[in-house]
């Protein structure tokens, strides 16, 4: 199959899509968060990690349970009477035993810090969930850019094909002529065939990427808003290094899901340590009992009760200590994994902030690239006219001027992106910065 056919095909598939309505990059956010498989799963695992603030008061509250058997006795009841005979006498009877029972924990410490464990877990979940809040911002912001790119690498990859095919229809009049070398058709196959190979991977690459953002939407839209060309002049990174990095250490999501971590490592701990303690009970009962014995038959029989109850551990096999040794290690464990997150979050945010910092600055410089290069082109076709050019130099400027275009674009998303990652991994990414991104997307 060659190239053109391939294409043709290309184009066929994406006309058979379904149709859809475009939107712009808040509203496919709204329907990110509504279908995306991961975020979907991330809510769920919050909603279950919010039990945990029950299970622990839980431990806490006072349990009452109460309990009902009934019983048929047959038998017999063998006695030995006045002359020292044994006398046998039928035993048939119902019995019944019902009981109602409270217990109230007084002083149990493994009980506490089950509840702080369960406080510690909860707020964990929150901070996983928020992570993953700010991923899918970044993973759809990503998908959502990476679409628009590939359609204009396939516009520039077509301009740039139209291009080539040119020059190769002018060097093969020039050789026809005899004013052209055959390494000159060469020249402009080769490089004809290589653009042709790339429009080829840009479709891939499109093809790709709408299905992620598909996926993960839910829509497939056909047409985008996209940025304004003048986008990059309002994302500035708003402060220096440190200031972002002392907003990622008071509320990034990973420093605050590890801390969080430390504290259910420390309970956990504590509690292991408790299982040596004495634990004290307050216990009530009411024991409503009929016939429960031989001795009661045809007696009802009502008891209550409240006391307390004292239970010390003496020897449990060894099992407390081994625990002891694994929580602690366990806890150390997740300190260091506090330290590293630590170290991530800040490489991440100084990334990203240079890549803010310094985006715009790489967008002014690719802008006058494409100027100068534009201008070379015009200069060596003119050159090429006069004789002092090669059809191998208008090659070579156009091949530069189409580059040049593509690493504009490139870095014009990638400081989009690195805008939104520095908030994210920062912890401060709210609805009020995707709508002011929002609003410097506008439809075609």
């Amino acid at each position: 199959m060659n190239a053109s056919r391939y294409l043709r095909l290309c184009a066929i598939a994406a006309a058979m899509l379904p149709c859809a309505h475009g939107y712009g990059l808040l509203e496919g956010f709204q329907l990110a968060k509504q279908h995306d498989p991961q975020y979907q799963a991330a809510s769920a695992e919050h909603e279950a990690g919010e039990a945990n603030r029950a299970l622990g008061k839980a431990m806490l509250l006072p349990t009452v349970s109460a309990s009902f058997s009934r019983s048929k006795i047959n038998g017999s009841d063998a006695a030995p009477d006045f002359f020292g005979d044994t006398s046998t006498a039928p035993l048939h009877y119902m019995s019944q035993d019902a009981v109602l029972q409270l217990r109230q924990p007084i002083i149990n410490m493994q009980r506490w810090a089950t509840y702080r464990q369960g406080q510690a877990k909860a707020e964990y979940s929150q901070a996983i969930f928020a992570k993953k809040e700010h991923e899918l911002a970044l993973r759809y912001l990503s998908s959502y850019l990476g679409t628009l790119l590939s359609r204009k690498n396939i516009e520039l990859g077509e301009a740039k094909q139209h291009a080539l095919e040119a020059a190769r229809t002018q060097a093969q009049q020039q050789f026809d002529q005899g004013d052209g070398t055959i390494t000159d058709i060469y020249d402009a196959e080769a490089k004809l065939s290589i653009a042709e190979a790339e429009l080829i991977e840009a479709h891939n690459q499109l093809a790709l990427s709408e299905r992620t953002l598909v996926a993960m939407t839910g829509s497939p839209a056909q047409a985008l808003a996209e940025p304004e060309a003048d986008i990059g002049q309002y994302l500035g990174a708003d402060g220096a290094a440190a200031e972002w990095l002392n907003k990622a250490v008071a509320a990034s999501p990973d420093i605050l899901a590890a801390q969080k971590n430390v504290d259910v490592a420390e309970q956990e701990l504590k509690k292991a340590r408790a299982g040596n303690y004495p634990t004290l009970e307050l216990i009530a009962s009411k024991d409503r009992s009929s016939a429960s014995s031989v001795s009661t038959i045809n007696q009802k029989i009502t008891q209550n009760a409240i006391g307390i109850e004292l239970s010390i551990p003496l020897f449990n096999g060894g099992y407390n200590s081994a625990q002891i040794v694994q929580t602690g290690a366990l806890y150390k464990q997740a300190q260091a994994d506090l330290d590293n997150a630590h170290t991530q979050v800040a490489l991440e945010v100084s990334k990203q902030f240079y890549g803010v910092s310094t985006g715009a600055r790489k967008v002014a410089a690719l802008k006058k690239a494409v100027a100068a290069s534009e201008e070379t082109v015009k200069a060596t076709k003119l050159g090429l006219g006069a004789g002092v050019k090669t059809l191998s130099d208008v090659l070579n400027s156009e091949e530069q001027l189409y580059q040049a275009r593509r690493d504009l674009l490139l870095a014009q998303y990638n400081q989009l992106v690195s805008w939104i990652a520095l908030r994210a991994y920062s912890g401060v990414l709210s609805n009020a910065d995707l709508v002011l991104l929002d609003r410097r997307f506008s439809s075609r």
